[in-house]
């Protein structure tokens, strides 16, 4: 979907500030640039006569395909050993809490079990992630559209449809339709930071850009949007499995 039929909540949707980013003076730079390094730093390049307030500017216009940038360097940095994906004894988060996978039987069957929910599986040493993954975006399936559609009742917005994506580096999205789409993974996320997500898509009904206009009505709807956006952002690697 394009720009123009559509606003979304990335995984760093709030604006860049000065402690999110490194600046680098150069004397010979004739322009702003702004790059990820290796380690997944945003790294501004500032001319002789520019300034940092500038510099930061130009890299919010610029913040979505940094914020790519910055997961792509940082999944190349990813332990080895995570690539044998979820195994039993390893943690995920689940409703904004750390819990952890263990394995059970069931007359010879084996369960996955985790926060008291329990998942037939094929076999004890696959990787879990197939089978939790689909246990829970069903979950988000059965969860979410009633608590967009409630939402949007609260604020007297008429939302048609809700949609539940798999998505690694957006959290949801508005189109002009009318249509809410919702990353299953906000089932990982505390209830309350969920549905941050879910008034911020909503408030897109009302301002279909990220303005400062548009934070002012997030602000009146959810007065502690700011803590969801940096817990999102912290945890983002955790949640991107």
């Amino acid at each position: 979907m394009s720009d123009s039929e559509s606003s979304s909540a990335n995984f760093q949707s709030s604006p860049l500030r000065r402690a999110d980013v490194r600046f680098s003076k150069h004397p010979r730079a004739k322009r702003y640039l702004a790059k990820v390094d290796r380690e997944g730093n945003i790294v501004l390049t500032v001319p002789k006569r520019g300034t940092q307030r500038d510099a930061l500017a130009f890299a919010n216009d610029h913040r979505d395909w940094l914020f790519e940038e910055q997961q792509k360097a940082r999944a190349a940095l990813v332990d080895p050993k995570r690539l044998r994906g979820l195994q039993r004894g390893d943690r995920i988060w689940f409703r904004g809490e750390r819990v952890e996978l263990s394995i059970e039987k069931d007359w010879g069957r084996p369960l996955l079990c985790f926060a008291e929910r329990r998942v037939y599986i094929a076999d004890e040493d696959m990787d879990l992630r197939r089978p939790l993954k689909g246990f829970l975006k069903e979950m988000a399936k059965r969860e979410f559209p009633a608590l967009v559609q409630s939402y949007a009742s609260k604020f007297g917005l008429e939302v048609k449809k809700v949609v539940i994506r798999d998505q690694k580096t957006r959290w949801g999205s508005c189109s002009t339709s009318g249509t809410i789409s919702l990353n299953w993974r906000l089932i990982l996320a505390s209830e309350s930071t969920r549905d941050y997500v879910i008034i911020h898509e909503l408030m897109h009904m009302r301002r279909f850009d990220h303005s400062p206009e548009f934070w002012a009505l997030v602000e009146e709807a959810c007065p502690s949007y700011r803590e969801h956006e940096r817990w999102l952002k912290r945890h983002q690697e955790e949640l991107a499995w």
